[in-house]
Order: C-alpha cells, then sequence, then structure tokens
C-alpha cells in the first residue's frame, strides 16, 4: 500500500486526531480541525497532483510533537530549513507554546518519527 494516496479506514481515526498542515505556494494551510482526510485528499479538492503533492511539505501537530515530510514521508536538508520558518505561525494556529520538533516518518518501522530535531519553545528551537 502507497500511504501517500491510499488512506486506510483504521487510518481516519488518528486523522481525526492530529492538526494537519500543508505547505501550498508557501502559504501554510490546514486541513479542517477533526477530519478524517489525508494531505493528499485534501490535494485532490484543490486540484493538486499527485507530482506536485509530493513536492509539497506537509505534516502535523499531535500530543505534543510536530512533524514535517514530504513525497513518502521523507525530508532533506531544504525541507528542514524551509519548514522552520513556519513553527511560529503553526504554534500561534494550535495555540501552543512548546512541542517536540520532527522530521521524517519510518513507515516500515510502525510509523515512527525519524529525525529528533529539538524543542521548540516560546519562539525558539531549543537542541537538545
Amino acid at each position: 500500500m502507497d500511504y501517500r494516496y491510499e488512506t486506510p479506514d483504521e487510518a481516519r481515526k488518528f486523522h481525526k486526531q492530529r492538526r494537519a498542515f500543508i505547505v501550498i505556494n508557501n502559504k501554510l494551510e490546514f486541513l479542517p480541525k477533526g477530519s478524517p482526510m489525508s494531505h493528499y485528499e485534501y490535494c485532490l479538492s484543490k486540484n493538486i497532483s499527485k507530482q506536485v503533492f509530493n513536492s509539497l511539505i506537509r505534516g502535523y501537530y499531535l500530543d505534543g510533537n510536530l512533524v514535517f515530510y514530504k513525497d513518502s514521508f521523507v525530508y532533506d536538508k531544504e525541507l528542514i530549513l524551509e519548514s522552520l520558518n513556519y513553527l511560529t505561525q503553526i504554534a500561534k494556529t494550535i495555540e501552543v507554546e512548546e512541542f517536540n520538533v520532527y522530521f521524517g516518518i519510518k513507515i516500515n518501522n510502525g510509523f515512527h518519527f525519524d529525525l529528533y530535531y529539538g524543542k521548540y519553545k516560546n519562539g525558539e528551537i531549543i537542541k537538545e
């Protein structure tokens, strides 16, 4: 199963709990709060192609953790540098002043986060 494009029914409960977002044309957009929709389904509703979707930064916040990724849940140096520009805006939108920042998800390893970057606290990144 390619989790980028196919959403199993059991994932819908998880989707409802997270605060998902995507960066489209350098603009941060949040999926509707409590939505069972995947990032890809959201992009389909905006007529965004698979090719463009795979290049977009996306992620979510849940339980004190924020994760960014693109394509098949991966990250690179460029994604890290660009994503950091959205931390303050995300914090304001989700109304949380402190959270852990991660990059990438290991889909073949229980969907665990890949790279721990540090803690965002009151507008700053604290490397631990």
